[in-house]
């Protein structure tokens, strides 16, 4: 009975170490291993000469290394393609050693002993093993076989980006894209908020996109998304993060109920209410109005998450300009109505600024104009117009002028901003108007008047004389309505030459004419007078007095 126990535990015990020898000598992966070549025919006897490893063997005595395939047919049996020319891998650096030919031994004569016939295509595993045992430490690397050629598979690393719109609003449509490099890597990408799957897209040609519905509450939402390769062999997974900004949705209504454009010009003391959507229900939203002292009480966010028709008026005292009523729930995230402030009733002109609060004119050089500018043909200048819809189209048109202009596009907050405009060459000296239009339905309208030519170069407004002696005849008569106008006409200078002579022959005429009737008078009264013997002449016709 002795014996018999004693021969049952030596018999454990060596069940033991056997059990314990297989565990200490299973086989060890220590890394990747490159070949050079890295692809060749799958006939070729050694299939590759040279092999590299991405560690060392650890071993203490340099051993025979040995190219293995690992058989499709059991992923136990390995299938010897070659062999180390040299004996290495002692210590835990990297090595490069040589490979010799194992007679016999292609790549393709052991496809087909593991029983596959031609084609050999697809994707298999080799080890490099330290040491000639099927069980020693290894190295591992994968080989592609297409047709009658083999290629070392090497996998490469992929990259992830996330990219998502601005100005989407709560409820809106929000396109996710993500963008897979090298862009030849196909495969899927999944969306994610949270750990809450948004959905999947296919990668192709380097983007997936995936189209969601933004949530019902604004501000920002971070997402994430992963990518999964198709050739996993080929390609390596990756991911990456972002977020998107959900706008909430803001309008306004004056206090007739009528809806406000986009950035709309307010007056001191105009009462206008506002809505915004976008918050969480029930929450406590606070209001604040931008370069303004004024406070304003916080408001309870409804259960449909909006503040509804709050009634705001423009505060006394708010400077001229931009300005912006602001709704905010989360720090630093806000709800917000833009609006320009005027006071026209107490605000004088400025020389430099355009009496219209929605439009804006500079030169080239970023100074401003002033209202109604003169400007030259060929002349550059920006224009900024606001009030209209955001996003609108806006046309550009030139009063009596046929020259066309780019057509204008305003941006989020309703302004265009900065549109070039050139006055055109051939432009007329006088008043004009260029007119930028929203592209729709009584849409909104700026116009920028402005003058072209020199006043100062025109000739004066002619007198009232002057204007008269253009009705002077030049046959010498003095037509027309006023006598004066006659005579002005030909001492003026302005009428013809031949006018004038007429004038002249007309005055001498009449004096002939007068000295001719007086010295016939005369001698009528000599011949009385001597008739009458009261007239004598010479000696004995003087006349005696007594």
């Amino acid at each position: 009975m002795a014996l018999l126990t004693s021969c049952a535990l030596l018999f454990a015990a060596l069940a033991g170490v056997v059990a314990f020898s297989g565990r200490a000598h299973a086989a060890t992966d220590l890394g990747k291993f490159t070949v050079s070549p890295a692809t060749g025919k799958i006939t070729d006897i050694p299939m590759t000469t040279s092999v590299t490893t991405s560690a060392g063997c650890n071993l203490t005595t340099a051993a025979t290394v040995l190219l293995r395939l690992v058989s499709p047919a059991s992923e136990t049996t390995l299938l010897p393609l070659a062999q180390s020319t040299a004996k290495t891998g002692v210590g835990a650096d990297p090595f490069t050693v040589g490979l010799g030919a194992i007679t016999g031994k292609s790549l393709q004569s052991q496809l087909a002993s593991a029983g596959l016939t031609a084609p050999f295509d697809g994707t298999y595993t080799a080890v490099l093993t330290c040491g000639t045992s099927t069980t020693a430490d290894r190295f591992l690397a994968k080989i592609r076989v297409t047709g009658d050629t083999w290629s070392l598979l090497e996998q490469q690393a992929t990259t992830l980006a996330v990219s998502a719109p601005s100005g989407v609003p709560v409820g809106g449509d929000l396109k996710l894209t993500a963008t897979v490099s090298p862009a030849a890597a196909a495969g899927s990408v999944e969306f994610k908020n949270g750990d809450t799957s948004l959905g999947t897209a296919p990668a192709t040609n380097g983007t997936a996109e995936l189209t969601v519905k933004a949530p019902a509450v604004g501000g920002l939402l971070p997402f994430s998304a992963v990518f999964t390769p198709t050739d996993a062999d080929a390609y390596s997974s990756a991911s990456a993060t972002g977020s998107a900004t959900i706008d909430y949705v803001v309008s306004a209504k004056d206090a007739d109920g009528k809806d406000l454009t986009a950035n709309p010009t307010l007056a001191i003391g105009q009462k206008v209410k506002v809505t915004v959507k976008g918050f969480t229900p029930a929450a406590t939203a606070h209001v604040t109005l931008s370069g303004s002292t004024a406070t304003y009480p916080d408001v309870t966010v409804n259960a449909d998450g909006a503040v509804a028709d709050y009634a705001f008026t423009v505060p006394d005292q708010l400077p001229n300009g931009d300005h912006s009523l602001q709704f905010s729930e989360k720090t630093g995230i806000y709800a917000s109505l833009p609006f320009v402030s005027t006071d026209a009733a107490t605000s004088s002109p400025s020389p430099t600024v355009t009496d219209n609060p929605d439009l804006t004119v500079t030169d080239e050089d970023g100074t401003a104009l002033g209202t109604n500018p003169a400007l030259d043909p060929g002349q550059k200048v920006k224009i900024t117009a606001r009030g209209y819809t955001a996003s609108a189209a806006v046309k550009v048109t030139l009063a009596d002028s046929t020259a066309t202009f780019t057509d204008a596009k305003a941006n989020s907050s309703g302004t265009v901003d900065s549109y070039e405009f050139t006055v055109p060459s051939d432009i007329a000296d006088g008043d004009h108007t260029l007119t930028l239009a929203e592209d729709a339905t009584d849409g909104h309208s700026v116009a920028f008047a402005f003058t072209t030519g020199d006043d100062s170069s025109e000739s004066p407004s002619p007198s009232a004389s002057d204007s008269d002696s253009g009705a002077t005849p030049t046959d010498g008569s003095t037509g027309g309505s006023s006598d004066s106008g006659g005579t002005t006409g030909g001492d003026s200078g302005t009428g013809s030459s031949s006018g004038s002579m007429a004038a002249t022959g007309a005055q001498v005429g009449a004096i002939g004419l007068a000295s001719l009737a007086f010295l016939a008078a005369g001698s009528a009264l000599v011949l009385h007078m001597r008739r009458k013997g009261l007239l004598t002449f010479g000696n004995g016709d003087t006349p005696q007095h007594r």
